[in-house]
């Protein structure tokens, strides 16, 4: 079996990332997550792990914690999803992806696994399979800790067969409301299911809906909550266009003159709730974390295509806000950071996402839209968001090929402007991997 034939049998799995209409939670179950893992030797239980959980900044927290680890000289597992360009960025150790080699070893072993007649009547989905290869593969490579980014909701996630000492739980908003329910109460009851009991909880800064939830599952299951915004205060210092500074102060330590690469405000919460995070686990263990490695961890932390420039004249600006409330905190950082004339919007939207939420977030600041689509089974027909942003009365254009859309912007803008490309994680790992901007290396 080669990488490729790795891909085919695992996309030979039913992928409700791709899929639209599923069942939930009928279509989720973790007895056969357990079972799965149970087959292949339990590996998750070889390594401490984090689990996070969230609507937005799950990613970001996730990268900047296992940043801050790797500088204590932790050996660290980080698991994300979805990826930009390649599948195996999803999967890494210290910084480094799995390898193609190692990936097509451990999908021959979960492929015997599979052969067993028991599977036959309810086979894992890709998903399953793809967070089993990753306990594996950490198991193997002998981490310490494994900072697990939790998918959907989080109650029946599969990342949720582990016990976690520590759990974060990022700032909860309306998402898959067909799925996850339609309040953020709901949603927060889903996301509160990886609180096990007894662990130390560190919040984000949540709408007062969602923190009574969190406040009532802690208090139900005996665990620690430690939020953003209250026990844990981030004070801004100075920013500029490739950084901002600022200070934390919390009962698990305080730390000054923070330096962070990732922009917005956002990013600094989320920075406040990694170092909370780093130091719950330094308190429920024997690890120790030094205020060098939470400093130089937040400075070294990288996560591409949240706010990331990659041209220069006029910049080129890309994220992969997907929903109201995110694109609200983008436009708001966007402004924070850069000075321009014109904003020229390169937009895509996957179909199950709400585009008239988004676009009353961003069209307002918007001089020229130009409507596309990413290559995903899931992208909303480009002529739709035209049609749709037209009650906005502002310069739209079309063009379906996310590469020609973002040509047609550089036509449109002087260097004075800023093109901002967005509205779906999908289009922005088009564009990365058309413009070669992140070569994957082993």
């Amino acid at each position: 079996m080669n990488y490729q034939e790795a891909l085919d049998y695992l996309n030979s799995f039913v992928n409700y990332e791709r899929t639209m209409s599923w069942e939930y939670p009928e279509a989720l179950k973790l007895d056969r997550m357990r079972a799965l893992a149970k087959a292949l030797g339990n590996p998750q239980n070889a390594y401490e792990s984090i689990l996070i959980a969230g609507s937005k900044g799950k990613g970001s927290t996730a990268v900047i914690l296992s940043s801050i680890l790797r500088m204590e000289n932790v050996k660290v597992g980080l698991y994300t999803s979805p990826h930009l360009v390649d599948l195996r960025e999803r999967i890494q150790v210290n910084g480094l992806p799995i390898n193609e080699m190692r990936f097509v070893e451990i999908v021959l072993v979960v492929r015997g696994v599979l052969q067993d007649y028991v599977w036959r009547k309810n086979p894992p989905t890709y998903f399953e399979i793809f967070t089993a290869i990753a306990f594996y593969y950490f198991k193997e490579l002998k981490v310490q800790i494994a900072v697990l980014e939790v998918g959907l909701g989080g109650l029946y996630d599969s990342t949720n067969i582990v016990h976690a000492k520590v759990a974060g739980i990022t700032p909860i908003s309306l998402e898959h409301t067909d799925k996850l329910g339609k309040t953020v109460a709901k949603i927060a009851v889903q996301k509160c299911g990886i609180i096990k009991g007894r662990e130390i909880v560190v919040s984000g800064v949540q709408s007062s809906e969602a923190e009574g939830v969190i406040e009532t599952a802690c208090r139900e299951r005996e665990a620690e909550l430690v939020r953003v915004g209250e026990e844990i205060r981030c004070l801004e210092r100075e920013y500029g266009e490739d950084f901002q500074r600022f200070d934390v102060r919390s009962p698990l330590g305080d730390y000054f003159g923070l330096e962070l690469r990732l922009l917005g405000q956002h990013q600094m919460m989320n920075a406040a709730q990694a170092i909370g995070l780093a130091k719950a686990l330094e308190k429920k263990t024997r690890l120790k974390i030094s205020d060098e490695a939470v400093g130089q961890g937040v400075s070294d932390a990288r996560w591409p295509g949240r706010m990331e420039k990659i041209e220069e004249s006029p910049p080129v600006l890309l994220d992969g806000a997907h929903n109201p409330e995110s694109m609200k905190k983008l436009l708001l950082s966007v402004k924070r950071h850069f000075q321009y004339t014109q904003l020229i919007l390169v937009l895509a939207v996957s179909s199950d996402k709400d585009l008239q939420g988004i676009l009353k977030e961003i069209m307002p600041e918007t001089d020229c839209l130009v409507a596309t689509e990413s290559r995903n089974s899931r992208a909303l027909r480009a002529q739709a968001i035209k049609e749709a942003a037209a009650a906005y009365e502002k310069k739209t254009l079309v063009e379906e090929n996310p590469l020609a859309a973002l040509d047609r912007a550089k036509s449109l803008a002087s260097p004075a402007d800023l093109i901002l490309v967005t509205g779906s994680l999908f289009l922005v790992g088009d564009v990365k991997s058309a413009s070669r901007q992140t070569p994957l290396k082993d």
